[in-house]
């Protein structure tokens, strides 16, 4: 979810008022939230100045005055939507990470048995051949060789369900398995949060008459 893509419905309203009114809208389309605290501010600078110099009632008969306390409403009312929509998805992250820890432990589970099964029990069944005996090398293989692998087979199974469930917690198209296709053991996917949106550049001056913001005159 791109957060500066979504503007609430109050700030659309006022939109829509500013441009049939003064003849220009905000584009928060392009907005982003460093950029509308910082315009949020230099407005709330230049709207305590007009109170200042003409007192507020003659304030509230100056258009320009007017136009600046509608575009800061409709910033200060975009600025409390994307913070509501920041934590929510700091939410979201801080679940699927908890989930996808599982599915690492799990695939250490797996890197541990497969070592067991292909590294550590050869070179045993050698020991017990040559200190014990060639059959009881043989029994001990027919035991401990089946259960080390179908351990290794629950656990992938389990990895696959976890993995499944992980990636559906945001959205991910999971592709089905192919028939007798066996998942092997592969490394931890630890990365799941996306990196920052890219600077959409510095804001142009603000200055009191055009409160730093963009606009486009009909």
């Amino acid at each position: 979810m791109n957060l500066k893509d979504l503007a609430p419905k109050k700030s659309k309203r006022l939109n829509k008022v500013m441009e049939s009114r003064f003849g220009f809208a905000i584009d928060y389309d392009s907005l982003t939230y460093q950029k509308a605290q910082r315009i949020n501010a230099v407005l709330g600078e230049n709207l305590t100045s007009i109170r200042q110099s003409y007192g507020i009632h003659t304030a509230e008969r100056n258009p320009k005055y007017m136009e600046m306390l509608m575009v800061r409403e409709g910033l200060q009312d975009w600025i409390r939507n994307q913070e509501i929509l920041t934590e929510g998805e700091l939410d979201t992250a801080e679940v699927v990470l908890a989930a996808k820890d599982m599915v690492d432990s799990v695939q250490d589970m797996i890197e541990d048995a497969s070592k067991m099964l292909n590294e550590q029990l050869p070179p045993l069944l050698d020991s017990i051949r040559d200190k014990i005996g060639t059959a009881q090398a043989e029994a001990f293989s027919g035991s401990v060789t089946g259960a080390l692998q179908a351990l290794l087979d629950n656990l992938n199974s389990a990895r696959s369900a976890l993995d499944s469930g992980s990636r559906s917690l945001t959205g991910e198209e999971v592709a089905a398995p192919m028939p007798g296709a066996e998942m092997a053991p592969e490394p931890a996917d630890n990365g799941m949060l996306p990196p920052p949106a890219p600077d959409l550049g510095d804001e142009e001056d603000m200055g009191s008459d055009e409160a730093g913001l963009n606009r486009e005159r009909r």
